[in-house]
Formats: C-alpha cells, sequence, structure tokens
C-alpha cells in the first residue's frame, strides 16, 4: 500500500532510504542480467517485475521484440528519458489534499444534495491534519440555497470521504482514522481484526505499545497484539502528511508508463529506463545460506527484503493492468484526441481490474504516460459522464474538448457567450446548464464574454 501511490521518481528514493537500511538489499536502475540476475524467484523470492505484463503475455505480444519501424519507432526517436515542463504536454502538479479529494469525488457517483454535502465537508478538512474541523450543524449552515440534510445523510457522505485515498481523510479523532483504514483493509490482513478490537476496547493503551496486561485484558494472544501493533504502527495518523499547502509545479516528470500500437492495439508497458529493480545483494546472500551466518537480525533483514520484492512486483503487475484497462477503454481517444474521451470512474474501471476504488485511486495518482500524443497524466484519462438527449452518455473531458475548439476558433468580433455555447451543445444533443458551461470555460482559461470581445479594426 506504501509502494502505489508512488511515482517512478519517488520509488527511486523510496526504495534507495531502505535499503540502506538493509545490508540484503540492492536498488538498480536497469533490468538485471547475465551473471549478475538474482536467483530464480520461487514462493519466497519471487523476482522484481520489469517489462513484463500482468496478464502473462510474453514479451513478442506485447510489442518488445518488434522492429523499430513504422508505427512503433515514434518512442525511440521522439522522447528523452526526462520531460522538462516547459515542453511537456501536461507540466506535473504537486496537488494539494483538497484538489486531490474533489478530483476524486467528481469521479463518484453522488446525488446533488449527497455532492454539495461533500464540498462542504471536504472544505472542512484541515490541509495539515487531515482531519475534519466542522461540526454537522456547521457543515449544515455551509449548505447551498439553504438546505436541509439529515444527520444520517450528512454522516453516510462523511463516511465515503473517509473511503477515499488518503483512507481515514475527513475523521475527527486519531482512533476513527485509525479504525477506518483497518476496516479498509483485507480481511485477511495479520493483524487486522486484533488490532480493530484493541481499538475499540482499549484505545487509551495504545500509547504504551503491546504490553501482557493489556493482551491479558483484551483476552488476545500476546503475539497476536504484537502483530497487531506492528500493523497499527503503519497507518497513518494523519492523512494529510506528504501534500502541500499550495499546487506545486514539479521540476520535472519521469513518466511511468509507455503506451504505443503494436499489431492494431494499444500496448501499455512500464517504462524500463525509469522503474528501479530490486535484488538481493548476491554475495551477502550465498554468505548467509551458511548456518553459521544466520544471526537473527540478519534473517529478519532477509524476510523484510523478500518482502519488498514481492511487494514491488504487485505494484507493477497492478499498475500494468489497470492502465491497460484504462487505455483499451479511452482506445478512440488515442486516434481521435480529447473530442473521442469516453466516460470513466473511479468505481468503473476498479469493477474492471477487479481493485477497490481506493487502489485505484492510489495506483492513478501523479502516474504519467509517454504516449504518441505526448506526455500525460492518467487521470487525464477519466472523466465524468454527461447525458446526451439520445444516444451514449459522452463524457466532460469530450465537451471540454469541443468548447475549447470552439473558442479557439471563433470570430474575435463575435465571440459566444455561455447561453450560446449551451445552446450550441444542445443542437448536438449534449444537455449542459450554462453555469457548467462557464466552469468549463473558466478552466480551459478563456475569459468571460465581454473581455473577449475585440471590436474589429
Amino acid at each position: 500500500m506504501t509502494l502505489l501511490p508512488l511515482s517512478a521518481l519517488e520509488l527511486t528514493q523510496h526504495l534507495r532510504t531502505l535499503a540502506q537500511t538493509n545490508v540484503l538489499l540492492e536498488v538498480l536502475d536497469t533490468p538485471v542480467t547475465g551473471e549478475e540476475a538474482p536467483e530464480a524467484s520461487g514462493a519466497d523470492e519471487p523476482a522484481a517485475l520489469a517489462d513484463s505484463g500482468a496478464d502473462g503475455e510474453d514479451s513478442r505480444e506485447r510489442g518488445e521484440d518488434l522492429p523499430a519501424t513504422g508505427e512503433e519507432d515514434w518512442f525511440s526517436e521522439a522522447l528523452p528519458a526526462r520531460l522538462h515542463p516547459e515542453t511537456a504536454p501536461d507540466i506535473p502538479q504537486r496537488e494539494t489534499l483538497i484538489d486531490y479529494l474533489l478530483w476524486q469525488l467528481d469521479l463518484t457517483p453522488l446525488s446533488p444534495s449527497e455532492r454539495a454535502v461533500a464540498w462542504a465537508i471536504v472544505e472542512g478538512i484541515d490541509e495539515v491534519t487531515g482531519y475534519l474541523t466542522l461540526s454537522d450543524e456547521e457543515i449544515q449552515s455551509g449548505l447551498p440555497d439553504g438546505q436541509t440534510i439529515p444527520p444520517a445523510e450528512i454522516e453516510s457522505v462523511r463516511r465515503r470521504i473517509q473511503s477515499l485515498d488518503p483512507a481515514g481523510v475527513g475523521s475527527r479523532t486519531l482512533v476513527e482514522c485509525l479504525k477506518v483504514q483497518l476496516e479498509l483493509l483485507p480481511a485477511d490482513t495479520p493483524g487486522r481484526e486484533p488490532a480493530l478490537r484493541w481499538l475499540i476496547e482499549d484505545p487509551e493503551s495504545l500509547t504504551q505499545g503491546a504490553r501482557t496486561t493489556t493482551a491479558r485484558r483484551l483476552a488476545i494472544p500476546f503475539a497476536a497484539l504484537e502483530t497487531a501493533w506492528t500493523l497499527i504502527r503503519s497507518l497513518r495518523p494523519c492523512p494529510a502528511d506528504g501534500y502541500p499547502l499550495g499546487p506545486e509545479t514539479a521540476d520535472y516528470v519521469v513518466p511511468d508508463l509507455r503506451v504505443f500500437r503494436s499489431h492494431g492495439r494499444w500496448i501499455v508497458n512500464l517504462e524500463a529506463r525509469n522503474q528501479p529493480q530490486l535484488r538481493l545483494d548476491p554475495t551477502l546472500h550465498r554468505w548467509f545460506k551458511d548456518p553459521a551466518h544466520r544471526h537473527e537480525a540478519l534473517r529478519t533483514q532477509l524476510r523484510e527484503a523478500r518482502w519488498l520484492i514481492r511487494g514491488l512486483e504487485l505494484r507493477n503487475q497492478s499498475l500494468i493492468r489497470l492502465a491497460q484497462a484504462v487505455v483499451d477503454h479511452q482506445e478512440a481517444f488515442f486516434t481521435d484526441g480529447d473530442t473521442a474521451l469516453r466516460p470513466l470512474s473511479l468505481r468503473q474501471i476498479a469493477r474492471m481490474v477487479g481493485l477497490h476504488e481506493t487502489t485505484v485511486s492510489r495506483l492513478v495518482h501523479g502516474k504519467y504516460l509517454i504516449t504518441p500524443r505526448g506526455l500525460m497524466a492518467m487521470r487525464r484519462l477519466f472523466s465524468v459522464p454527461l447525458a446526451t438527449e439520445s444516444g451514449p452518455e459522452t463524457s466532460a473531458a469530450a465537451v471540454r474538448a469541443r468548447l475549447r475548439s470552439w473558442l479557439e476558433t471563433e470570430d474575435p468580433a463575435h465571440p459566444a457567450t455561455d447561453d450560446h455555447l449551451a445552446h450550441r451543445l444542445a443542437q448536438e444533443g449534449i444537455m449542459v446548464a450554462r453555469r457548467t458551461v462557464a466552469k468549463y470555460r473558466e478552466s480551459l482559461g478563456f475569459p468571460p464574454f465581454r473581455e473577449r470581445l475585440k471590436a474589429p479594426p
């Protein structure tokens, strides 16, 4: 779960930090080959995934051994390993916690009243801690047009926000925050059940750590309590940790994945040049196999190194599987551009790939793709659905693309008003309110009608 939200650059930095405290762990910048390759992976020691797919396809099926000609060689000729924001189509941003939550809410199906409550709750979240600072009465007073929402509905919406990424955001107390994070973990997570019992039945004793008296009081075996304590310490007491207090532009972006066309299909692979790989130090590993050298401290480090290698493999497999499903869904975009973007929500893609919505959000967050259309954030391929008068739904991103095209080519002496733009969309069967058109226009960087109006020479 720690590795999921990290970009390629952050992942490399994180793994190098861990390797400094684990003598058996070695971080490699390039794929391992020849005699230096780690031993064959098994149940105890899986090799880190390099550039293979999650669905078992071999490298030729994924385009790895194709000659660099025709539609495949755009990549090798045109794109450097690192793209500066000045030349990148998508300038990478370190967004604030509030912006990240609002993006997730935009892709979450909510009724109008639920959305109003959700916005009011998010506005009351402390950006330093991630905790909700407003009471239900204050949330109620912040709703537009004097709406009255039952307390049960406010609590229901708050629970949904707590399940977003970062898990536990919007909690009111530390115990509640930790409890939410535990509840979102898989049921078979070691230590989950005793940790929940501890939080619910005796939270005051958490400051003392795992103790025999606590285990006896809770009727939990001491070994199970130690496992629970390890799990609790891995949780985030402050969900806002790591998010900037204001928008920040990254110095540069290191793409995580590349998208290319092969045999009539759009394929996703890890961008291997930017993906760190892990292995057990071959010299120390051979030395450790001697029973005389099996110290307990090294045994613990070996176990941790194996789990980290396995975690990196699972992270990469999940990332490829998710990105491939997104690209398959948005295949028309790579051919026809933004106007062909289809609606896609976090819940929809989570069901397609069999992951939790929070896991999907973590995987999408901060990930960038190298594509024939340039560098882009993966989140750009997600968009909320908009109803049409007839035919299939369209996406908000496709509507924004239409508006951009119209506004860029309009006559400066006769610019379109928001009402006119809404009417033009309605003629295409897309029913969008004028205020929604105004919001999209502002997000595209176009000023209102009067500011765009230029008198003819």
